[in-house]
């Protein structure tokens, strides 16, 4: 049997360390290569998502920016063109190794369409909405891009389709005396006071951009009156026995958060204010998207005639402007300034009354709307010579300038002369309307008078109709100048009849900085010189308030003085949610809509 020396041995086992020692060698090394490589792309992959997440930043920058220049260029461009859209560019990127590879802002088909907002803080308003797209893509020195894109929505809420709209800096203070009941939608761009001394029920939505107090502004007692009765989502009358600030039946105050959950689970989200994210409705005059310390005085621009100094966006803006048919001190014109050929008897310069509200006279531009109606130059049939319209849109814009009274001067600035105003006559025939089929707009940066029925009769045979004034009174049936000839008529002479008057009104109440009596109330917007005691007013259409009349600033004062208030038969002129008056002044909501990554 051989034997191996121990030398042997020796050797073979520093044959086995030797090989050991290279596979050990051979793993470490290839550990070392995977950490390595793991290493370098961990680094590589740390860079890239340092340069992802700098464009990724960018890009959303390079989308903020342009919402902020899309806005503006909405404001003075309501339309803006393709060419106008390329002027907002991507803004100067300040990091190194950055830089837009790509941007633009462009409108998206269809535009505009028909919406009906199904959520958020105006759910349920109808408006036109035209979307935008802005699309932001950055691309890092690396390679590495992020692109983004954000629409953008400019909307346009009719603002006839409200039974109550109250632009900024005009309160809303609903106190009737007598039962009330209003049955279309309530928004209001500053806060909402009530406070009624009867049954008031509300029957649809109401909002409001500012707050809801149970007071009345003047007073600051909360809880003072009775309580207003608010329909829920579920169609049952429900009691606003809190506010704002204070809790059920005014026991003491509380937190937003607290109103907010009370007010939803009492009335289902039938009853918003700024705590539930509800903000304004901006009406369509371009200083009014910048706050203005008055936006009360400027929104009355609206029906102004335009002046020297106007920018093209507010002279765009206003109703006058817009109107196809203009009679200024009596004569009549197209857009273009040349003469229209009215019938006889259309427009009259010589009447005069006496405004006891006011005290002083008024010197009147009366339009006969049967004769307006029935002229060639706004049905359009029959054969005309000359001086006739082509177009007709259905608007009017009726002013006198006589006297000097500019559109925010105050007639009791002199009362020694006669205030300019405008009186629309004959509005109705035996019961049918006779407005032109198309509807009709009257609008006057003077005071507008009513007289008679106007637009009577069923929603079949009515004309959508809106009258925008500095103020409107309405006269009765029953109304003489001779019994208010002078300021001696007494209130006992002028003895009214049942009048109907159908038409959407934006008005200006007194200034309560002078009045000192709350502006009168929204039961008071519409204005009264008879003693309507015991006698119906019926009144279908939508109030609107968007300023504080400039020209007819006398305040109002309690029943007995120049009136007696009539039995008020309101309602809200559901014509208006299918066919709104020509010229409509839309209310502007712009959103952001959808967010995409690719």
């Amino acid at each position: 049997m051989t034997r191996l020396q121990a030398r042997h041995l020796l050797r073979a086992e520093h044959g086995y360390a030797l090989v050991l020692s290279l596979v050990i060698l051979a793993a470490l090394s290839v550990l070392g290569l995977t950490l390595l490589t793991l290493g370098t792309t961990e680094v590589a992959s740390s860079a890239n998502w340092k340069d992802y997440s700098k464009a990724f930043y960018a890009a959303d920058g390079g989308l903020e920016s342009g919402v902020v220049g899309l806005r503006a260029l909405l404001v003075s461009t309501p339309a803006p063109t393709g060419t106008q859209l390329a002027t907002i560019t991507a803004p100067t990127l300040t990091s190194p190794g950055l830089s837009f590879s790509a941007y633009s802002v462009t409108q998206l088909s269809p535009a505009p369409y028909q919406i009906q907002i199904a959520t958020g803080p105006y759910a349920g308003m109808k408006g036109i909405a035209t979307d935008y797209q802005i699309a932001a893509q950055v691309a890092a020195a690396g390679g590495t891009q992020s692109s983004l894109t954000q629409v953008f929505q400019y909307i346009q809420v009719p603002l006839f389709q409200f039974a109550v709209f109250y632009g900024k800096g005009v309160d809303l203070e609903i106190a009737p005396g007598a039962n009330m009941t209003l049955n279309g939608p309530i928004f209001a761009n500053s806060n909402i006071y009530m406070a009624p001394g009867a049954t008031l029920q509300v029957n649809s939505r109401m909002a409001t951009a500012g707050n809801i107090y149970r007071t009345i502004k003047s007073s600051g007692v909360e809880g003072l009156n009775g309580n207003p009765q608010i329909m829920n989502a579920n169609g049952v009358y429900k009691t606003l026995n809190f506010d704002h600030v204070d809790k059920q039946n005014f026991t003491g105050s509380w937190t937003a958060s607290q109103w907010q959950a009370q007010a939803q689970s009492t009335f289902g989200g039938m009853v918003k204010d700024s705590a539930m994210g509800i903000t304004e409705i901006t009406p369509p005059v371009p200083s009014l998207f910048n706050n203005p310390c008055n936006p009360d005085k400027q929104a009355h621009t609206l029906i102004e005639m335009p002046l020297v100094g106007d920018s093209s966006a507010l002279t765009a803006a206003k109703l006058y402007t817009q109107a196809d048919l203009r009679i200024v001190n009596g004569v009549a014109t197209d857009q273009n300034g040349n003469p229209v050929t009215l019938p006889a008897g259309t427009i009259t310069t010589t009447s005069t009354f006496f405004d006891s509200r006011e005290g002083q006279m008024m010197a009147v531009t009366q339009v006969d709307v049967s004769k307006l109606n029935t002229a060639v130059p706004v049905s359009g049939g029959g054969s005309c010579s000359s001086g006739c319209l082509t177009n007709w849109n259905g608007m009017v814009y009726v002013a006198s300038t006589t006297n000097s009274f500019g559109p925010s001067t105050p007639c009791s600035s002199n009362k020694t002369l006669a205030c300019p105003a405008v009186r629309l006559v004959n509005g109705a025939n035996a019961g049918t309307t006779t407005l032109p089929t198309k509807g009709l707009t009257v609008v006057s940066q003077n005071p507008v008078y009513i007289q008679g029925d106007y637009n009577p009769g069923l929603p079949a045979t009515q004309s959508p109709a809106a009258v925008l004034a500095d103020a409107v009174t309405v006269l009765s049936n029953n109304w003489s100048d001779a019994n208010a000839a002078t300021s001696s008529s007494t209130l006992g002479s002028r003895t009214p009849t049942a009048t109907s008057v159908n038409a959407a009104i934006a008005t200006g109440p007194s200034n309560e900085s002078t009045s000192g009596a709350g502006n009168g109330q929204l039961e008071n917007d519409i204005r009264f010189l008879e003693n309507w005691s015991g006698v119906t007013i019926n009144y279908s259409g939508s109030l609107v308030n968007l300023w504080h009349s400039q020209q007819v600033t006398q305040p109002w004062q309690n029943t007995g003085v120049y009136y007696n208030a009539p039995v008020r038969n309101w309602s809200y002129d559901t014509l208006f949610d299918t066919t709104i008056p020509p010229g409509t002044p839309k209310g502007v909501v712009m959103q952001k809509g959808r967010w995409a990554r690719s």
